[in-house]
Order: C-alpha cells, then structure tokens, then sequence
C-alpha cells in the first residue's frame, strides 16, 4: 500500500500553480476551461487507478487531493508593517565616578598641609637653625638636664663611672669666673645649644689617658647639621693639653703640634667620645726617650659614642711641664696653683 505524501500550505499552492501552468501550456487559450474541466476529472478517475498510468500533471494533482490540507490552501497574508521609530536610539549615559566623602576629602588635605609644613620647617630648621638659648637661661637649664638624663644612658658612660681606676669631672668646673668668661669653649661655646649641654671628663692616672664624653649641640655647626672642623681642633687641643697637664702633675705646656686628619662628618646633636693617650717612651723614637717631664707626644681621636667610628683622627706634642731643666716651666693664672687638684 502506497504511502500518503503530506504537503503543507505553501508547497499545496507551489505545486497547485505548476500543474494549472502547464495545463494552459498545452491546451489552445479557448479550451482553457474545458481543460481545467477534464483535469478535474482526471483527478477524480486517477484516484481509483494506479500512479503509473496518470500523465505527471493528473499525478502532481492526485498527489495534492490526496494529502490531509489540500483544501485548507490560503493565499498569502500580507505581513504587518510598523511604524519605524521617529527617535533615534540614544546611547546610555557614561558611568558618572563615584563622589568622595567629604570627611575624607578634608583628611587628604589636612594630611597634605600637615606633611608639608613638618617638611618645611625641618628644613628650615636644618639650613637656618633658631638662635641659640642665652646659657644660665630657665630654658638653658632645662634643655641641660634632658641631656644629661640621655647621656646617663650612655654605655661608655656605664662603664666609665663604675670603674674606680677613672676619676671624673665636670669639664672646666675649677676655672674662676674671669678666667671661664675669657675663655673660648666654657664661655664662647658654653649652653645646652654648644659644649656645655654635656661635657664630662674621665682620667686614667695610671696609663695618664684622658677620656672625654661631649654633647655637640645645634650652634656647633659650620655646615648644616655638621660640627664645625675648628671646633673640634679645639676641642682636641684642649684635651691633649689637659692629658699632657695631668701627666705633669699640674704644670702647665703649650701645643707645639697639632695634627689632625678629618675621617668622615661628626653631627651635632649627638654624643662623641673624645680619647687621649699619652705616648710611652717605648713607643717613641731613639732620640726623644727620656724627655717626657717637659715633652709629650699624644694620640688623640673622636669617635661616635653609640656605633664608635672614629670622625677625627689626631696627634699632638705639647711642651713645657718642669722645663728642660727642670726648674719649672710655664704658669697659667688660675691653674697652676690648684697643680694636680686642678680640673679643667
């Protein structure tokens, strides 16, 4: 048994039109109808005969009879036409960034003049230091007592005090009030802001070393920040000659030669060491043994008190003590009658 074909709608009209096309091909204009006539009786014959003894045209039509929706053929609807929009589209808004707080926007600039002005008056400071405090002064004496609470800390200081072979002082406490005012480093340089915030002096009477601890403070500097090489070829004069007047039994001398080599910076507003230690005769060349009760050869360096580098590098030969001969040498006012009890 032959299977039925289906054809949807569009292919019923599609072929419906084909086999009416060739119909009217090849029958004469005035039979046209006669002829859709005969097809139509052809249809109705061929369904009860076979498909091999239909012509293709009776077929195609039997073939379109026979399907389930050859009567349900509509001609084509036409497709509903709209409007076009008389808008454009608009292209969407770019995301507008999010608002800071206001809160956090007066921190961000506060931050800013807060870190700007701690700059500026750092540098300020550094490249134009406020003038020193006038020494003897409240605020000189209260900036004195911090430093010495800060050089207590000190381990060089630790040591020094608790061995009983150092005798200690404070630098420049003998001198008389005439002799301390005419005097460059306890009068010049005195106050919490030069050489006088901390200024203490250990003596060896043993091996005749003389240790210094020192406070350089803000009005000791040439460049900004950085002690001024005079002072501390001061400062390393003095205490040759203070080993040298110890190592005398308090007479007195003057610096014959003062060599000094400036390893790197020393800073101010910081604790330095100051060491000297007389030469033996054993150290010393042939020619000059035997001759240190009027001639001293002296080593000298300044080192950083809390790393220990040495900044300054020094030697030094004082002369005078008992003289050459023996009889005496020079006297200084006011220290060489205090001889070995002298502290300066």
């Amino acid at each position: 048994m032959a299977s039925r074909i289906r054809y949807y709608p569009q292919q019923q009209r599609r072929l419906l039109a084909v086999a009416l096309a060739q119909a009217s091909t090849a029958t004469p204009r005035a039979s046209l109808i006669g002829s859709r006539a005969s097809l139509v009786s052809q249809i109705a014959s061929c369904k009860t005969l076979p498909t091999a003894t239909c012509s293709p045209v009776t077929r195609q039509l039997r073939l379109l009879s026979t399907s389930q929706s050859w009567r349900q053929i509509h001609p084509p609807q036409p497709q509903p036409t709209f409007p076009q929009n008389p808008y454009p589209p608009q292209a969407e808004p770019a995301p507008q960034p999010k608002k800071r707080s206001r809160v956090w926007k007066i921190i961000g600039y506060g931050s800013f003049l807060l870190f700007g002005a701690t700059m500026g008056l750092g540098f300020r400071a550094l490249v134009s230091p406020p003038p020193p405090l006038v020494p003897g002064s409240e605020l000189d004496l209260l900036q004195t007592k911090i430093i010495h609470r800060q050089a207590e800390d000190l381990q060089i200081v630790k040591e020094l005090s608790a061995d009983p072979a150092w005798e200690s002082w404070e630098a420049y406490e003998t001198l008389s009030p005439e002799h301390r005012a005419q005097h460059i480093s306890a009068g010049a340089m005195a106050g919490s802001n030069g050489i006088g915030g901390y200024h203490r002096v250990w003596y060896n009477k043993e091996t005749g070393e003389c240790v210094s601890v020192i406070f350089f403070g803000s009005a000791t500097t040439g460049w900004p920040g950085v002690v001024h090489g005079g002072c501390l070829a001061t400062l390393l004069d003095e205490s040759c000659g203070r080993a040298a007047f110890k190592k005398w039994g308090g007479q007195s001398g003057l610096t014959a030669n003062l060599q000094l080599n400036y390893v790197s910076a020393t800073y101010a507003t910081k604790f330095y060491i100051i060491r000297v230690k007389p030469r033996s005769d054993e150290e010393l060349p042939e020619e000059e043994r035997g001759k240190s009760h009027y001639k001293i050869f002296l080593d000298a360096s300044i080192h950083e008190a809390k790393t220990g580098n040495a900044t300054v590098v020094a030697e030094a030969l004082f002369v005078g003590g008992k003289g050459k001969s023996g009889k005496g040498g020079l006297a200084v006012g006011g220290l060489a009658d205090q001889g070995e009890n002298a502290r300066f």
